[in-house]
């Protein structure tokens, strides 16, 4: 949420009757008063699109804020809880132990038969429930949440994060896959990230979530609002030697989260990952990807976000996890959308969408903003897409009121040249010319 919009009011001048250049140095300040409010920073207004990070982005500003009960269309999958059989490698979805070594391409058939073995033990929309499968799903602080941007508490401890190392050559190249419940994309060592003064975090992998033609699939929401995906980069505390040791544990895990949602053009950053998704498209498949610039697949403002502790989003659901969720979004096209909703099979030979967890009750937690967030700002924080901001509409009340204040200077003014006018024409006396006359 930006800050609250700028009045587009204009001051409101006592007009009182004056003589002579007093006037016009009047309707001259008046024609000088601005149009417009002052615009917001750049940071709120989406960026042309393709390219880097900086053109990808749109801020929520921009976004739907329907509050209340979702549309039909954006239900939750039923029985989402639903881990299968036996319990799988604890959250082996969101958190590889450590980054691959570089094959120059070639197939890992033994490790990628291995993936989809054990990613076949829960599914999305299955049975039993997630808690059977692992009981922290049951926990009280899990993820995702719904952020209710109204009820966040600005702290300003909050700084803007540093991402170090994220932008990576193409050699050696990192491993894509598809473990049967999303798209992964193993970071190298080297991508740092500091949550504040002593809390240093490396990432490990970065994944994603979506929906389906139709129906949105972000797994947080915001004020009810579900976008069409959402990325998570993972990172691990560097006060822990591995994600065993620090799953569970406070502030052991950190997720940056970023909303995906369509726009007008291609964002070239996600085509190299997009690309690549027929290469994987069954389930337990892999193939290798020249490196990235993975900041580009973040939004450019990362100064303002929503922090709150949580969990997992998938088995073994463990908490302690610190979440970021940026309030600018991340735009692609439509044509890249289809394409992440429709090119990838999970278990069963079914095609992989609605990869995403139902919301999950605060249960007293607090969400922190890093930004000032009114009362009565989740409206204008949340407008549609196709909308014009609450700028545009601050643009228009302004030239309006303008324009009235314009006309009504201009009718004061020639009303009091009037006055002025039959003033001096009353204190002129008449006098006839004088004739003389002279003699023939």
């Amino acid at each position: 949420m930006a800050p609250q919009c700028p009045s587009p009011w204009l001051p409101v001048l006592t007009l009182a009757p004056a003589k002579g250049p007093t006037l016009q140095l009047l309707l001259l300040l008046l024609l000088l008063v601005p149009a417009h409010p002052q615009g917001l920073p750049g940071i709120q207004g989406a960026n042309p699109l393709g390219g880097d990070s900086s053109g990808e982005d749109d801020p929520l500003i921009h976004l739907e804020y329907t509050g209340g009960e979702e549309d039909p269309s954006e239900e939750d999958p039923p029985g989402e809880e639903a881990p299968p059989e036996s319990e799988t490698n604890p959250g082996e979805e969101d958190l590889p132990t450590e980054a691959p070594r570089n094959t120059q391409g070639q197939e890992n058939s033994a490790h990628r038969e291995r993936k989809g073995d054990d990613h076949s033990h829960w599914s999305y929309g299955g049975d039993p429930p997630w808690p059977q499968v692992s009981p922290a799903c049951a926990g009280r602080f899990q993820s995702p949440v719904d952020i209710r941007p109204e009820l966040a508490a600005f702290s300003p401890a909050l700084q803007p994060l540093e991402l170090l190392g994220f932008e990576l050559p193409p050699l050696p190249e990192l491993r894509l896959q598809n473990n049967g419940h999303s798209v992964q994309l193993t970071l190298p060592p080297g991508l740092e990230m500091a949550l504040g003064p002593g809390r240093e975090y490396r990432a490990l992998q970065l994944h994603l979530h979506w929906g389906a033609a139709g129906r949105p699939g972000s797994e947080h929401t915001v004020g009810g609002h579900r976008f069409p995906a959402e990325i998570h980069v993972v990172h691990l505390s560097t006060s822990f030697t591995g994600v065993e040791e620090a799953l569970g544990h406070p502030a052991g895990l950190a997720v940056l989260a970023a909303f995906l949602q369509e726009g007008p053009e291609e964002n070239s950053a996600y085509e190299l990952l997009l690309s690549h998704l027929e290469e994987i498209a069954k389930e337990g498949s892999e193939t290798w990807i020249s490196g990235l610039d993975v900041s580009a697949l973040l939004p450019s403002d990362l100064s303002r976000y929503f922090r709150y502790e949580g969990s997992l989003t998938t088995p073994s659901c463990a908490q302690g996890v610190i979440w970021t969720v940026f309030n600018q979004t991340v735009q692609l096209s439509a044509k890249q959308l289809h394409t992440l909703f429709n090119s990838l099979w999970g278990p069963g030979d079914s095609r992989l969408q609605l990869n995403f967890r139902a919301t999950q009750p605060l249960n007293g937690r607090m969400i922190e903003a890093s930004f000032p967030v009114g009362v009565d700002s989740s409206p204008r924080a949340f407008e549609t897409v196709d909308l014009k901001s609450c700028l545009g509409a601050g643009d228009i009340l302004a030239v309006v009121f303008g324009l009235l204040f314009a006309i009504t200077s201009i009718a004061f003014l020639v009303h009091m040249r009037r006055q002025h006018i039959n003033t001096v024409k009353g204190n002129v006396s008449y006098h006839p010319a004088e004739v003389t006359e002279t003699g023939a």
